[in-house]
């Protein structure tokens, strides 16, 4: 009997245990986030500054060095650049920059190699959508009105950005917002030359030899080889060639102590046959001379205007007199015809 009240004891003094924590909460201030129409200050606001939300560019300090681009393992971020010389164009001018933050990880990947920290996660997130083509980001809004890249003023370690968050909310698309048009057949053609060179860009072969020349007259004096060696590069201090800017790699070329041409990423292809070719120079004393196509070279195919042209009519070529025809041979005799044969008829 003594066990039996113990245990009636037991739950009711557990009983009113966890009772009396439930009910404190009756006098208490509400925790509970009326998400998202009932709040006092944006969600966003919430948030740890170092969240990872969807990822923002300031094309205001972009440089176009396509360090981001590289860096991303899934080939979120697209990024077109038409190069000039420098002096009637800007060097790198970008008609494109996206970024698909339907597909984005999220891994802050892209965030790290930036040099002027363009790039950037913010602290948004609210981005539902009917239709999945609107969550790309177009940082460029207009192709036919590209952006240049920002130079980076020598000696800079602090750069001017805008506040986080405020582009990415503008490009945002409503929730109910239409779809994109369906690409045409012009701009499915241009989405797949992504990467190529441009029409109308930077002549490599040419700006290689014009530097070459300039390089051959100041051979002897470093401090303006650098110069001119640094004219051939991208121009954008990324850092990826492994010095910390474009100066220290064109100072080590100037000076000997590196000879590889390979190295400025964002110039690519361009910036390693203009240095192979001052260095050519360099090395020879001559400028090469251009490229001619080879005796035995295959001509390029003919563009559609040429192919619906009419070729000219050939020259009629004088006709080769006949042979004279050989005379017909007697017919054979009636005991030389084989057996299993029909005679000829008389």
């Amino acid at each position: 009997m003594g066990a039996y009240a113990k245990n009636v004891r037991d739950t009711a003094k557990s009983f009113w245990e966890g009772m009396s924590i439930t009910l404190s909460y009756m006098f208490r201030k509400p925790i509970t986030t009326q998400y998202p129409d009932r709040v006092g200050v944006p969600v966003r606001d919430t948030i740890p500054a170092r969240y990872r939300g969807f990822l923002e560019v300031d094309m205001d300090i972009c440089t176009a060095c396509l360090a981001c681009e590289r860096a991303c393992p899934i080939a979120v971020i697209n990024i077109d650049v038409v190069k000039g010389d420098g002096k009637t164009r800007p060097k790198l001018n970008m008609e494109r920059f996206d970024i698909d933050i339907g597909k984005c990880m999220y891994c802050g990947l892209c965030v790290e190699p930036c040099p002027t920290g363009a790039i950037q996660h913010t602290r948004e997130f609210e981005g539902a959508v009917m239709h999945f083509d609107n969550l790309t980001l177009r940082f460029v809004p207009d192709p036919t009105n590209p952006i240049p890249a920002y130079k980076v003023p020598k000696g800079s370690d602090a750069f001017p950005r805008r506040p986080l968050g405020e582009i990415t909310r503008k490009l945002i698309k409503a929730w109910d917002a239409p779809p994109p048009p369906f690409p045409s057949m012009e701009e499915a053609a241009k989405a797949k030359e992504h990467g190529a060179p441009k029409e109308g860009g930077l002549d490599p072969s040419a700006m290689g030899r014009q530097l070459a020349a300039k390089a051959l007259s100041v051979k002897e004096d470093k401090p303006k080889l650098q110069k001119v060696l640094e004219e051939a590069m991208a121009g954008t201090d990324c850092g990826d060639c492994g010095y910390p800017d474009c100066f220290g790699y064109s100072n080590a070329i100037a000076q000997g102590k590196d000879t590889a041409t390979d190295k400025c990423a964002p110039g690519g292809a361009d910036s390693k046959a203009m240095l192979e070719t001052i260095l050519v120079t360099l090395k020879t004393g001559a400028v090469p001379a251009p490229a001619t196509p080879a005796a035995g070279a295959v001509p390029a195919p003919a563009t559609p205007a040429a192919a619906a042209s009419p070729a000219p009519p050939a020259e009629a070529k004088p006709e080769a007199p006949a042979a004279p025809e050989a005379p017909a041979s007697p017919p054979p005799a009636q005991d030389e015809i084989p057996l299993g044969t029909k005679p000829p008829p008389k």
